[in-house]
């Protein structure tokens, strides 16, 4: 009539179960926090990138009109 233990490798297993389990979740949302963190930084490198390229356009135009201006007065 002796019922076998087995609530302690039960609760071994439940708990081996929930910190494997939670171990998996946090790896996942981590990987996917740290994705969308490296998108941001692509993003913000893209826009830094157009903004640079812009200015030197705007840079080159003035030194065009510059040079154009000082032949034009040296006439």
């Amino acid at each position: 009539m002796n019922k076998p233990r087995i609530r302690g490798p039960a609760i071994v297993l439940g708990l081996t179960t929930s910190i494997t389990a939670y171990a998996i979740f946090y790896s996942h949302f981590q990987q996917v926090r740290d994705k969308k963190v490296m998108r941001e930084g692509v993003a913000r490198d893209k826009e830094r990138i157009r903004l640079k390229r812009k200015e030197q356009q705007l840079m080159q135009q003035q030194q065009r009109e510059g040079v154009s201006e000082s032949g034009d007065s040296a006439r």
